[in-house]
């Protein structure tokens, strides 16, 4: 089994629940913004792309290449994302109608 599987199988809104009530030990919360996020490591990968290729043609190829990559892993996790919402969506309704 793959691990995006697993993602579903775990997806459950009592899971939602005990995380938001008990929580987990997470300590390293990223206060930066979306933004800043992003850039630092694109900043670190585009400076390290530069100093294994130096010429300016090959840097472009192997770029285009890691942005492709980074392009589908976007559009996979935004698409699991929403179905996850989705899902714990109609857990939600459907325990509203319960008597």
């Amino acid at each position: 089994m793959n691990y995006i599987s697993e993602i579903f199988e775990r997806l459950d809104i009592q899971c939602v629940r005990e995380f938001l009530l008990n929580g987990c030990n997470v300590t390293d919360i990223n206060s930066k913004s979306y933004i800043e996020r992003l850039k630092v490591p694109e900043k670190i990968m585009s400076s390290m792309l530069h100093d294994v290729f130096p010429d300016e043609k090959e840097y472009e190829k192997v770029t285009e290449k890691v942005y492709n990559f980074a392009t589908a892993c976007q559009d996979v996790y935004t698409e699991i994302g929403l179905q996850c919402g989705f899902v714990l969506a109609m857990q939600i309704m459907m325990n509203t109608k319960a008597p």
